[in-house]
């Protein structure tokens, strides 16, 4: 449900007609949706038994293969690319109520095909663990990431507080995140993402789940999150800051200790400072399932709405509904992991509609103890029904990771 607001035909008719004087051409509605890279899954870094303990662990990848288009533009260009990663891991224990742990990563890629050639991110994180009581924990932590590989280049800084306290029939949970993005940005390239994309979000998140070792386990979670735009223009038509709230109320299902599902409802509330549309609310399904099928096979399966940041140039935000099934499988040497997701996302304030397939297959082979050979292939495929536009992407790579 859309928030009414006296301007908001006025707005929404305004903005049609921009964006279709600017997406005539292929290649400009190209530059409206504004994807980002993933960012690398980090490895846990654990401590070896006992107080006092540490330890520091470097590694290193390369791989080689194609990217058909990698900007994900609907004018793609393919390239081979080549990437080389370094890093290092680490976690130390000077007690038994605390740990610490940190990551360190940066990879470079060469694309040979692109004009602009050279890509690369750098990936650093921080954190620690403080055991409070018998059935108290608290977990902080900070991370930083330079993303140099898409054309829209950014910084992302998080930060978060975690407090868990699990008693006989009860788990309570309040967490304190904080994520700042910033525009690092200064590319020749037309369309590209600028300044007034950069924002600051900063929310609290409550969650109880009771009755919790029952089969049927009734749970709340509930937020707000004020999101600070704050390179915006100060005659900007579009103002992006906001307040948001959102809840979600349901039961936990456990069939056994590795089979359970969460089903509940979820509500979604943002009220932004723009003039023309004030506020956005949306009500969907919320679940997630989880099943350790047998040792080595695990599925993992998502549905829920949200509101995300806008990747148009005219959007206040992004009303994303999300469908995804994944699984994790180890078969002695070997590990397949696959995910699928599809995204259908209507941009708040910006008359567009995508729907993004996204699939991915990994591929690992154990050699040794430390090093792994492995292949990768994602796919992905994006329609725009207002303008019936589509792009589509492949990425096959494979390498060598090694730790010492």
């Amino acid at each position: 449900m859309r928030g009414d607001c006296p301007c908001g035909n006025l707005h929404k008719l305004l903005i049609a007609f921009i964006c279709t004087i600017s997406t005539l051409g292929a290649s400009d509605l190209a530059a409206q949706e504004r994807e980002r890279q993933e960012q690398p899954s980090r490895p846990v870094a654990v401590p070896d038994t006992g107080n006092g303990s540490g330890n520091v662990t470097f590694f290193a990848a390369t791989e080689a293969g194609f990217d058909t288009n990698l900007d994900n533009l609907f004018a793609p260009h393919a390239s081979p690319f080549e990437m080389m990663q370094l890093g290092a891991s680490g976690a130390y224990k000077p007690t038994d109520s605390s740990a610490y742990s940190f990551y360190l990563s940066g990879r470079d890629f060469w694309y040979n095909d692109l004009t602009l050639s050279q890509r690369y991110d750098v990936d650093a994180a921080a954190g620690a663990r403080y055991d409070l009581s018998n059935n108290t924990a608290l977990k902080i932590g900070t991370s930083y990431y330079k993303d140099a590989i898409s054309l829209d280049q950014f910084d992302i800084y998080k930060g978060f507080a975690d407090l868990v306290n699990e008693g006989e029939s009860y788990r309570f949970r309040l967490k304190l995140d904080s994520h700042t993005e910033v525009s690092t940005n200064d590319s020749p390239f037309p369309g590209i993402r600028d300044k007034d994309f950069d924002y600051t979000k900063n929310g609290t998140t409550a969650s109880l789940l009771m009755m919790r070792n029952m089969m049927i386990a009734p749970f709340v979670i509930g937020n707000y999150t004020n999101i600070d735009y704050f390179n915006q223009l100060a005659d900007s038509p579009i103002d992006r800051t906001a307040r948001e709230f959102w809840g979600t109320a349901g039961a936990r299902f456990t069939f056994n200790p590795g089979f359970f599902v969460d089903l509940g409802a979820r509500y979604n509330h943002r009220d932004f400072a723009d003039q023309a549309i004030s506020q956005f609310s949306s009500t969907f399904y919320d679940a997630r399932l989880t099943w350790r099928i047998f040792d080595g096979l695990t599925l993992n399966g998502v549905v829920e709405r949200q509101i995300k940041e806008p990747t148009t140039t005219f959007g206040l935000a992004d009303d994303v509904t999300t469908y995804e099934l994944g699984f994790d499988k180890r078969i002695d040497l070997w590990t397949i992991r696959g995910r699928a997701f599809l995204e259908h996302v209507e941009p708040i304030g910006d008359p567009l509609n995508f729907y993004r397939y996204n699939w991915f297959l990994g591929l690992g082979y154990q050699l040794s103890k430390n090093a792994e050979l492995f292949t990768e292939y994602l796919g992905r495929h994006v329609t725009e029904k207002v303008n019936d536009a589509t792009f589509e992407r492949a990425r096959v790579g494979a390498g060598i990771r090694v730790s010492f």
